[in-house]
């Protein structure tokens, strides 16, 4: 559909609505409510019929979308993009399953990999979450990326107005402040929990009483199962709200991330947010490109690197604070809003 003076209207695709808010749902979220109803930006959402299954959300996606939109620029945020769209923005959060295929179940694999990469070649625009992450579009795709990171959202920077309320909420999960490693993430094979679990079962025994590991996060039918034998020390949080896992960062002694690759890290600028004392993290280059110095950096495939890392954090050799004056929702959304209004 045409605006004024020639402009064409930017459709945004909001079929991640209906899904649970993970890593790229948070960057659609945080970024469509920032444009939609900026002039020449409107919502574009499946509802009734097509809101009333993932399988009918897709055949929304693929087949919908394009045809209603047909005149319009379309941003897609998430990995629900439309096969083919003439004048499609494209935000990339990774490239995993073409470069990792054995992370993901099959049937992910078959249908996703095709379809990333004719949006990859089609694609009017692309736009990465990271310096890295546009790096290696650039090098395959040859095209001209824009970077637009993620950011902590503002429920991970509110102040514990009470004074008390990160101390009660973690007391009702038996948990006390400062004592805690803290991981963040699904049951993904990149995450490396396997490795994490065995670098943490090699603390003492008193160590880890007096230091519990909690997981937050949980499982995914599009990752391959992960086998995982954690000590009796862990905690298993599953999911949890944005404001206790506000708490629950807050609260711990450190985060401890060490993926074998991501395209960005958003618990990372989450934590940072939050006030987290300390990162343990995979040195990785979208980590050092997030966090600079501001961590404990440790080799993701070593397991006595990792239990290093731990025990640097338990001796409060803390490093600075990581720079998040370079990661805020706004800019990030003023980027993408640049690249549609472009094509507009």
């Amino acid at each position: 559909m045409r605006q004024g003076h020639g402009r064409r209207r930017v459709a945004v695709n909001e079929s991640f609505a209906m899904q649970r808010v993970t890593g790229q749902q948070r960057y659609a979220t945080e970024v469509a409510k920032r444009l939609v109803d900026l002039d020449g930006f409107q919502a574009a959402r499946p509802g009734g019929f097509w809101a009333a299954s993932a399988i009918r959300t897709w055949l929304w996606v693929t087949a919908v979308l394009p045809l209603a939109e047909r005149s319009s620029v379309v941003l897609s945020m998430t990995a629900r993009a439309p096969v083919w769209q003439r004048r499609h923005v494209l935000v990339v959060h990774d490239l995993f399953v073409l470069t990792n295929p054995e992370w993901f179940s099959k049937r992910y694999y078959w249908t996703h990999a095709p379809l990333l990469r004719f949006q990859l070649r089609t694609a009017a625009a692309l736009v990465a979450v990271s310096q890295p992450v546009a790096d290696d579009l650039a090098a395959s795709y040859q095209a001209l990326v824009r970077v637009a990171p993620n950011a902590p959202s503002e429920v991970f920077r509110c102040a514990d107005a009470g004074g008390g309320d990160t101390e009660r909420a973690l007391a009702d999960r038996g948990l006390v402040a400062g004592s805690y490693f803290l991981t963040v993430g699904s049951m993904d094979p990149r995450k490396n929990l396997p490795l994490l679990a065995r670098a943490y079962a090699g603390l003492s025994e008193d160590e880890r009483r007096a230091h519990p590991l909690v997981v937050v996060g949980g499982g995914s039918a599009v990752f391959r199962s992960e086998d995982i034998a954690w000590p009796a020390e862990v905690l298993d949080a599953g999911y949890v709200t944005d404001d206790e896992l506000r708490q629950l960062y807050r609260g711990a002694r450190a985060v401890v991330f060490v993926s074998k690759a991501e395209g960005f890290g958003l618990p990372l600028v989450e934590a940072a947010a939050a006030g987290t004392a300390c990162l343990v993290i995979s040195d990785i280059p979208v980590f050092r490109w997030v966090c600079g110095d501001g961590a404990h950096y440790v080799d993701p495939a070593d397991e006595s690197s990792i239990r290093a890392g731990l025990r640097a954090a338990l001796e409060a050799q803390q490093p600075p604070q990581v720079d998040l004056s370079r990661f805020d929702w706004d800019t990030t959304a003023a980027v993408v809003r640049n690249v549609c209004s472009a094509l507009a």
